[in-house]
């Protein structure tokens, strides 16, 4: 069965949040991702493929490259996309030892690697703020190579976060802070990740109990947040926290 031009012009205006919210729909690419999303809990609307030798996903819908293109926000567009439901949110925080907060995550390519790491290291939740960008951008899910699938992404203002977890603490991510390996971050704490260029929010940086900073040995000026994300939540692993 074709891809009738209504689905196709439906899929195509995935790329923007509006139209994603509007349609309850996401864009997953690659064969790995797609892959993924089969196994996961995910709704799955339908998988096309460009592949004429396709035996990977037997009921895919057989697209033209152009079709591709016009769906895809690469330039070369995957032989494998997959259009999915979004699911339904979940605000509800499990109030685990250690909680990720990221506070204005601009970059869809960076929220995805975290969600990768997140999931690296067993964690099955993180919060993010309204501003941070949206967790069902192709890039994101591109980018987090099926950890999407099993991360409950929780969008919150700070303030509604630290109503309801009132008896935790706050904890930021400073280049001025204390270092990571001296000053052990405590059961019950929240750490907060920063936007990539601007650092944490003010009234979130007033709210915090401690600063940290992971130790610097060389002459980089920083550290991608995606990495900084990674060498915390190991050191939290290391301290035998579950997540």
């Amino acid at each position: 069965m074709p891809l009738s031009k209504n689905d196709l012009r439906d899929f195509s205006s995935l790329h923007r949040k509006i139209k994603r919210q509007k349609l309850g729909l996401f864009i997953v690419e690659g064969k790995k991702n797609c892959l993924e999303l089969v196994k996961s809990n995910f709704e799955v609307v339908c998988i096309c493929t460009t592949d004429p030798n396709n035996t990977d996903f037997v009921n895919a819908m057989q697209i033209t490259t152009k079709e591709a293109k016009r769906i895809s926000h690469l330039k070369n567009p995957s032989p494998y996309i997959a259009i999915a439901k979004i699911p339904e949110v979940n605000y509800k925080i499990e109030k685990k030892p250690i909680l990720i907060y990221l506070d204005q995550i601009n970059d869809p390519g960076n929220l995805g690697s975290i969600l990768r790491t997140l999931d690296w290291f067993g964690f099955n939740q993180v919060i993010c703020s309204l501003q941070t960008v949206d967790a069902y951008n192709s890039k994101t899910v591109m980018a987090s190579m099926g950890s999407i699938f099993r991360i409950n992404v929780i969008y919150k203002e700070f303030k509604s976060v630290i109503k309801e977890l009132s008896s935790y603490k706050i904890v930021t991510t400073q280049i001025n802070g204390e270092s990571l390996y001296k000053h052990a971050i405590q059961k019950k704490s929240i750490i907060v990740f920063g936007n990539e260029a601007n650092g944490i929010s003010k009234h979130i940086e007033r709210l915090s109990e401690q600063h940290i900073k992971i130790p610097k040995f060389g002459h980089a000026e920083s550290l991608n947040v995606t990495t900084s994300v990674g060498i915390v939540v190991n050191e939290i692993r290391r301290l035998s926290f579950k997540s």
